[in-house]
C-alpha cells in the first residue's frame, strides 16, 4: 500500500517526498520533531503533542506559515490516506536551506505517518546510567548524537536504553520521561528533561490513585525505589526491571497506572 508524507503544504507519495541536501537539519542538525499515536482514526492528545511542536520551534527560532489548523487539516488527510489501525505520525520542523552552511532560513515542515506497534509491557527496560545533560532539554530537538553513538556500548551489557543524570539528580532518558515509586509515592524529576505528554497525563490522574511528588531525584533513590518505569508514546508506561547492576520487579502501582492511562486514551 501506498505510503503519504505531507511535506512543505503538500500531500504525496513519501516515494516523492524530497528535501534539498543544504537542508540546515542534515547540515547540522538543527531541527525539531514530536511524535503522536493515531489509533483507529483518532490522534491520541493531539492537542498536546501540537502545543509541544509549537514551543520546540520557537525554542529554536523557526517559523511556518502553515496555522495550527491547516496542520490538523493535513494531519487528518495523513490518517485517511495511510489506513491502519495503529498510526505513528512523526512532524518535523528543519532550519531550512543554508546555503553558507550555518544560517537558519524559511523552514521545512514534513510530517510522516506510518504504522508501529507499541513496546510490550511484559518486555520490561533495562537502563544504562550516563552521566549527560542534553543541550536545550526543553526543546525535543532531531538531536540523539549521545544515545545513538552509545548504542553499541548498551548491546554489549544488554541496556535497551539511557538513563541520564547530571550532579547526582536523574533526568530522563533518550525518548522517555522517568518515575519511580517508593513506599506508595509516584516521584518524577522536576527538572533537566523534556515535558512529555504521556508524562503529564499521568501526573493528571495520577494522584487520585496515591501521593505524587514532583521533585529532584538522586540516582541511588532510584536505584532503591521498589517500582521504576518510563512513559513515552510509544511506549504509554514500561517498568524499568534494571538499572546498570541493579534489578527491579514490575510491581502492582506501576500496572494500576498503565490500565488508568489506556482508560484516558480511551476517552478521548
Amino acid at each position: 500500500m501506498t505510503e503519504y508524507a505531507f511535506i512543505n503544504g503538500e500531500v504525496m507519495p513519501v516515494a516523492d517526498a524530497k528535501l534539498n541536501i543544504n537542508d540546515l537539519a542534515l547540515l547540522r542538525g538543527y531541527g525539531v520533531f514530536d511524535f503522536f499515536r493515531v489509533i483507529d482514526g483518532k490522534p491520541i492528545f493531539l492537542e498536546d503533542y501540537l502545543d509541544r511542536f509549537e514551543n520546540s520551534m520557537k525554542g529554536l527560532g523557526l517559523t511556518t506559515d502553515f496555522t495550527r489548523q491547516y496542520l490538523t487539516d493535513h494531519i487528518y488527510e495523513l490518517i485517511r490516506l495511510n489506513r491502519h489501525p495503529l498510526l505513528g505520525i512523526k512532524m518535523v520542523c528543519t532550519g531550512g536551506y543554508a546555503f553558507d552552511g550555518y544560517t537558519p532560513t524559511s523552514s521545512n515542515l514534513f510530517m510522516l505517518a506510518r504504522p508501529f506497534t507499541f513496546h510490550p509491557y511484559e518486555h520490561g527496560l533495562k537502563l544504562m546510567t550516563v552521566n549527560h545533560q542534553r543541550e536545550l532539554f526543553q526543546v525535543k530537538s532531531i538531536n540523539y548524537l549521545t544515545p545513538v553513538y552509545l548504542l553499541p556500548k548498551m548491546k554489549a551489557i544488554g541496556a535497551d536504553d539511557v538513563l541520564y543524570f547530571i550532579d547526582g539528580y536523574i533526568t530522563e532518558s533518550s525518548r522517555s520521561n522517568i518515575f519511580i515509586i517508593k513506599n506508595g509515592i509516584l516521584v518524577t524529576p522536576d527538572y533537566g528533561m523534556l515535558n512529555g505528554i504521556t508524562r503529564k497525563r499521568i501526573l493528571e490522574f495520577a494522584q487520585e490513585i496515591m501521593p505524587v511528588e514532583v521533585r529532584q531525584v538522586t540516582v541511588e533513590e532510584t536505584c532503591t525505589a521498589d517500582e521504576v518505569f518510563l512513559s513515552a508514546s510509544t511506549k504509554r508506561i514500561s517498568p524499568v526491571i534494571g538499572i546498570d547492576e541493579t534489578t527491579f520487579q514490575s510491581g502492582s502501582y506501576t500496572r494500576l497506572l498503565f490500565d488508568r492511562l489506556i482508560e484516558e486514551e480511551g476517552k478521548i
